[in-house]
């Protein structure tokens, strides 16, 4: 008997070779061509004064698409081409007559199967160690990323081996399990991305940036390019497939024991799942065809429309995979199940939506409140604020906000809007919001939040100055200081912090045309960028002058000819070259609130403060020869007093 087994497992192993044994081989001569040959191909002259301690930091920099087509695609055929007899009637009664159990069957042509999935793999890595050492590639790779490549390069192709294996046993059909397998492998970011996209903007506050993020395609193994070059060592990410894939194996294995041999050509093997796949397609074509026609036209209806239309045609869809054929329009009863179903849901989201909108914590219960100027959340980036003065003005500015009620695109980039990202450390969980308004009642919602010396400190962030080792100033001049000494670095900087906590709220978020910027590197080797020293930070600028700086932020005026302040809204040009000269010079002319500008002096000032985007007042120059006349911006608290005044008038 024993010599029979070993008869059946010599055949056995004989038929996975024939059925699987070429994607091995192909698999092996595209990865060898594709990372090896390249290596040991390659002029060795061009890179011997490479600057760089490795020419590829990174092995999947060599021919990355090549390598992750053999990513996807080989584990994929294999997946299916390993089980192809359970597809079919005669070889599969063939198989199952055979003295064996099903489990031995299934764990037997799973693990030869990951054998000519991983073999080619590693016969390369030993060829790429080979070269190495023998014509010297250090130069190209380190040693060490070849283990790091061999481990991701397994995991990857596994979660895709594992997949269509588990899916195979779910279907009858080859075609349907290559094509289920791709669904399934982009399903849990795809349905998050959809359904966070489709209803974030009839969601006030919701801060879908935070869920729509870079982590969110780790739900998807086929985007493994992606992933690689997002975050190479992510071991929570790896920990997680190689868990999945022995769930998938399990499940697989169950399902191969329970499967019956009638189920050869059906599209589900397991007829219970019949609903759960057809709804499914049916919520999947709903949310794409919602998310296409929302992209096209922000209006309600046009959304509504493309739910409806996807609903309908995924409901077809998922029927006529289930009946394998078209004449599926007698069939409609279930859709209208559905319909009534999405209805309930659409008449009880206003209520869950007012309770989400309208939360605001209490003050006592808040640890720590964080602000964001972007709707891109990260831990890393927002500054954090504890004292109970800024978490009070918060909460009031969260309720302003509220009351406001406005709901933006989200991928909107008009200059005048402003995104901000508010989040809340509670005293049991976390919780974040996330809006965009207009620039004025930015300003007017967070002009005490950032005035305050807590905020300023958390921004920049300057006062431990043990850890600095140098400061950088790149001036708009094209000067460059650098400062080392510790005494004079630790001068500059107290001064620089004191104008910076003087600072005004436009100043500290105007993006002025003419800037400084601070680069400070610390003891950690990590490099902080400020980009916001300019002509407002005096006592800065007076200490450079003092060491030889000079005219750091002045502009020259003596070639402008004229100069006029307007109020922004009152003449609405937002760039030069919109309006010919002819058409400015009329506006100009029809305008009673104006102020013309003839001092040399405070022109020069005006010059050194534009700012942009658009802002509050208009400043329109014409120059000595020249016939363009050039329109920029000036904040409210750059503007000269005597100015202002005039202009209320």
């Amino acid at each position: 008997m024993p010599l029979k087994k070993i008869f059946y497992y010599k055949q056995l192993s004989l038929l996975t070779f024939r059925n699987v044994g070429w994607l091995g081989i192909i698999s092996f001569l595209a990865l060898f061509f594709a990372v090896p040959m390249h290596l040991i191909l390659m002029d060795k002259k061009d890179y011997r004064r490479w600057e760089r301690d490795q020419v590829y930091s990174e092995i999947f920099d060599i021919n990355i698409l090549v390598q992750a087509g053999i990513m996807i695609i080989i584990p994929l055929l294999l997946g299916i081409f390993l089980f192809r007899y359970i597809q079919s009637k005669a070889y599969s009664d063939l198989i199952h007559s055979l003295p064996v159990s099903r489990s031995f069957l299934f764990h037997f042509f799973t693990w030869n199967g990951f054998l000519v999935l991983i073999v080619p793999i590693i016969l390369n890595a030993i060829i790429i160690m080979a070269a190495y050492w023998i014509i010297d590639l250090h130069q190209f790779i380190s040693f060490a990323k070849i283990f790091s490549w061999i481990g991701v390069f397994i995991i990857f192709t596994a979660i895709v081996y594992f997949t269509c294996i588990f899916v195979g046993m779910l279907t009858g059909l080859s075609i349907t399990q290559g094509v289920f397998t791709v669904l399934l492998l982009l399903f849990p970011a795809g349905i998050i991305y959809m359904v966070f996209y489709n209803f974030s903007n009839y969601v006030h506050g919701f801060p879908v940036d935070k869920y729509i993020s870079d982590k969110l395609i780790y739900l998807s193994p086929i985007l493994a390019p992606v992933i690689i070059y997002s975050d190479y060592s992510a071991v929570k990410v790896f920990t997680s497939y190689i868990v999945v894939c022995v769930i998938l194996y399990v499940a697989a294995l169950l399902l191969y024991k329970k499967r019956n041999a009638e189920t050869v050509y059906q599209t589900l093997t397991v007829s219970n799942l019949g609903g759960l796949f057809k709804y499914t397609v049916t919520i999947c074509f709903m949310l794409l065809f919602g998310l296409y026609f929302q992209l096209i036209n922000q209006g309600l209806p046009y959304h509504l429309f493309g739910l409806l239309i996807g609903s309908f045609i995924g409901y077809l869809v998922g029927e006529m995979f289930l009946m394998k054929s078209w004449r599926v329009f007698n069939r409609l009863k279930g859709y209208v199940f559905f319909l009534l179903a999405a209805i309930v849901v659409a008449v009880a989201a206003p209520f869950l939506n007012s309770k989400y909108e309208k939360f605001v914590p209490e003050v006592e219960d808040i640890k720590s409140v964080s602000l964001e100027e972007s709707d891109n959340y990260s831990d890393d980036s927002i500054k954090t604020l504890t004292s109970e003065e800024n978490k009070k003005l918060v909460v009031l500015m969260h309720k302003e906000l509220i009351k406001a009620d406005e709901t933006y695109d989200h991928n909107n980039y008009d200059d005048r809007l402003k995104k901000l990202t508010i989040g809340y450390e509670l005293n049991n969980r976390k919780v974040t919001r996330f809006y965009t308004m207009q620039r004025e009642e930015y300003k007017k919602l967070l002009k005490s939040i950032y005035e305050s010396k807590e905020y300023k400190e958390q921004l920049f962030d300057l006062d431990t100055k043990d850890n600095i080792t140098k400061v950088t100033v790149d001036m708009p001049t094209g000067q460059t200081l650098k400062i080392t000494d510790k005494k004079e670095l630790q001068n500059f900087l107290t001064i620089f912090m004191e104008d910076k906590r003087n600072e005004s709220f436009d100043q500290m978020t105007n993006n002025y045309n003419l800037a400084a910027t601070i680069s400070v590197d610390r003891n950690n080797k990590m490099t902080d960028y400020y980009h916001t020293f300019t002509a407002n930070n005096k006592e800065t600028v007076d200490w450079l002058k003092k060491r030889g700086y000079q005219n750091l932020f002045n502009v020259d005026s003596q070639y402008v000819d004229k100069m006029y302040i307007v109020k922004a809204e009152d003449i609405d040009i937002e760039y030069s070259g919109e309006f010919s000269n002819e058409e400015i010079d009329n506006k100009i002319s029809k305008l009673q609130n104006k102020v013309e500008v003839e001092n040399k002096e405070q022109q020069s000032d005006i010059l050194a403060k534009f700012v942009y985007p658009n802002e509050k007042y208009t400043v329109l120059v014409k120059a000595k020869y020249q016939d363009d006349i050039i329109v920029n911006f000036i904040s409210e608290d750059d503007l000269p007093d005597s100015i202002k005044q005039k202009l209320k008038n």
